[in-house]
């Protein structure tokens, strides 16, 4: 089910403004039990463990009682939702681990807990992705003046100054109380440049979090943020596959003759599909092995969509950039 979850850029229906698609279980209609001991389990987002393309901070239930364990369980399926039949509710949560005691928001999105570290890594591979606003329906309660939040990044990792940088960003606060579900639209603001490679959508029942370092949290414990469809608007236009079942690496890029493009499995009848930046299709070429040249030499300059299919079925997409 995972692998065939997309984002749809390119919707090709060039009459509209924006393209809309659900994230991947952007909806919170799945969920799965995990199962810590015979008295301790809880549900968490997805189909199962390798379905978390969102995720929560619920696996710090795992922590053993020798080491102050087990965790809250911050993020709880609930039937108080706005569509379908389930939601999320987030509720932020005190920690004690022996004198000292850490604030854990209620959070879900693009992050891993790291146990050693005590942070969560952020970010998903969002290869040349660009979506414009960020949407998805909310309730708060707060407590005691707390505010929740809900964030998008989009970012680049800059290998010669060892560092992410900020493509684009937005992000929403709420500091009152929400009773009703209320839509939050969020603008993504386009301040960078290079091509993106990382996502990270957040959305916590505290806005004081800190994920890189669970120290340096602050909030209310008890604040509680419901959550419901999830969504990214796009130009009308370009897919992303936010899952892909089969991965693609493209190079040089940019390219000016010939496109290298290493898949990560061979695929049946397989075939990319090139689009510009309008969205007509500017070529479609054969791909039978792992390994593969194309040639891009009548492509003028410019930044161009591909998207690998298997007869009708879309595997991945991304982006390159002719210069010559």
């Amino acid at each position: 089910m995972k692998h065939i979850l997309t984002i749809v850029i390119f919707a090709f229906v060039m009459n509209a403004a924006f393209s809309q698609s659900n994230i991947p279980n952007g909806n919170f209609e799945n969920w799965y039990n995990v199962v810590i001991s015979a008295t301790l389990n809880y549900d968490d987002i997805g189909t199962g463990p390798a379905d978390n393309w969102l995720s929560t901070l619920n696996s710090l239930a795992a922590v053993p009682q020798t080491a102050g364990g087990p965790g809250p369980v911050t993020v709880i399926k609930t039937t108080d939702k706005y569509s379908g039949t389930f939601a999320a509710k987030a509720v932020s949560a005190n920690f004690p681990l022996g004198p000292v005691t850490i604030f854990i928001p209620g959070m879900i999105g693009t992050a891993q807990l790291d146990f050693a570290g005590v942070r969560a890594i952020l970010g998903k591979p969002c290869a040349g992705c660009k979506p414009m606003r960020f949407k998805g329906y909310y309730k708060f309660e707060p407590v005691n003046g707390d505010s929740c939040a809900a964030i998008i990044l989009l970012s680049k990792w800059n290998s010669t100054a060892k560092k992410r940088d900020t493509i684009g960003y937005g992000k929403m606060v709420q500091r009152n109380a929400v009773n009703t579900y209320t839509q939050f639209d969020i603008p993504v603001n386009y301040t960078g440049s290079g091509t993106i490679d990382t996502m990270t959508l957040l959305v916590v029942s505290s806005a004081g979090f800190n994920l890189f370092n669970f120290m340096g949290g602050v909030g209310q414990p008890g604040s509680t943020m419901y959550v419901d469809e999830l969504t990214l608007d796009y130009p009308a236009g370009i897919q992303q596959v936010l899952m892909p079942e089969v991965t693609v690496s493209a190079y040089p890029n940019p390219a000016s003759d010939i496109l290298h493009l290493n898949l990560s499995k061979e695929v049946k009848n397989g075939a990319l599909e090139v689009y510009n930046a309008e969205g007509k299709q500017v070529g479609s070429y054969e791909l039978s092995k792992r390994a593969n040249s194309v040639p891009v030499n009548t492509l003028i300059n410019g930044a161009y969509y591909f998207r690998l299919v298997s007869g009708k079925k879309l595997l991945n997409t991304g982006t390159f950039v002719i210069k010559k």
